[in-house]
């Protein structure tokens, strides 16, 4: 008994370090006695970060002309660091009966890693998630349950773009008596927009932008979204030579169209300075953009700050001399 009583210690003491990250173990003192059965395993899961989407070749898709080569190299260097396919942080829930039975935190700059976690014996829901730490304006709501785990945007009719990627995974673990191996594909929650604007007109002032009309929170455990709460993102701005570009990470948007068609499934609202006036151009986009996905879109300044595009999926309506105003204050 003492032999068998030594090689779980062992076992244990072996699982209690990763990368130089400590690892819990809540189980030592069940494992000190002669009952066996309270003895905890190892649970071995290998994470893997999925990445569908290749930025360079959506952004030369459609900056394909001579003139936008500028422009190209300019927006894919804003946009690198959301489709890096890494993960910088994870925060690791495991869930028995939907309650949360052990949960840690670890830091692997890394598409990929493999951790050890000794746990007691049990059937556990694992949903891990990447980039949590730092990834405002999203955050963590609910994580004593795996029913009730949430990522949710921030309070406010106007929040930044997201800092950072967002990953989830969902992960049933089922175990017989014994060590067990487990992968969880890590999954990325949010999504990017650009549009860039082509200069047809002398004396462009500020140009600004928000998305409205996406996702304020998540459910992990599912993996639904939800549109309870009008919220818009602002973007974020730059120039290059003969262009005006606006970028933003967001959630993504419905899938199918609820509002009349002419509305579209998600709305981009773009604010030009012009000869001391603004000009609102609502782009109305009629196909969804889905977690993971970059959705860019040109379009051309015209010299009274309206905005023309050629993509069939876009609609704009145009506001001039627009004052502030409408369903909630969007801040730009």
């Amino acid at each position: 008994m003492i032999r068998h009583i030594r090689y779980c210690l062992k076992s244990m003491l072996g699982a209690l370090t990763w990368g130089g990250t400590v690892l819990a173990c809540p189980f030592l003192a069940s494992c000190i006695d002669e009952d066996l059965s309270k003895c905890g395993v190892n649970y071995t899961v290998s994470y893997s970060v999925r990445q569908p989407v290749d930025l360079g070749a959506e952004v030369r898709a459609v900056l394909s002309a001579p003139a936008e080569q500028g422009v190209a190299v300019d927006v894919e260097a804003a946009l690198s660091g959301v489709f890096a396919g890494t993960v910088h942080d994870l925060d690791l829930p495991f869930y028995d009966v939907h309650m949360l039975e052990h949960r840690q935190a670890a830091v692997i700059d890394a598409a990929r890693a493999t951790m050890t976690f000794y746990m007691q014996k049990a059937d556990y829901r694992h949903l891990p998630l990447g980039n949590v730490e730092g990834g405002e304006p999203l955050g963590i709501d609910g994580a004593d349950s795996d029913l009730a785990l949430t990522l949710g945007t921030a309070v406010g009719d106007t929040i930044p773009s997201h800092a950072a990627p967002v990953y989830s995974g969902r992960l049933d673990m089922p175990l017989a008596d014994r060590d067990e191996a487990y992968r969880a594909d890590l999954y990325m929650v949010n999504s990017a927009v650009a549009v860039v604007l082509a200069d047809a007109a002398d004396g462009i002032g500020a140009v600004t932008g928000v998305v409205d009309g996406m996702a304020t929170s998540f459910a992990v455990n599912d993996s639904t979204f939800s549109f309870d709460r009008g919220q818009a993102t602002r973007m974020v701005g730059m120039q290059s030579p003969g262009y005006h570009t606006l970028y933003a990470v967001t959630m993504p948007s419905r899938d199918t169209q609820a509002a009349a068609d002419d509305e579209g499934l998600w709305q981009v609202k773009v604010y030009v300075d012009l000869g001391g006036k603004t000009t609102e151009n609502v782009l109305h986009i009629r196909e969804p953009l889905r977690a993971g996905r970059v959705k860019i879109i040109k379009g051309v300044i015209k010299d009274d700050g309206s905005i023309t595009t050629e993509s069939p999926e876009v609609g704009v309506s145009v506001t001039l001399d627009w004052k502030p105003g409408g369903s909630h204050d969007v801040e730009i």
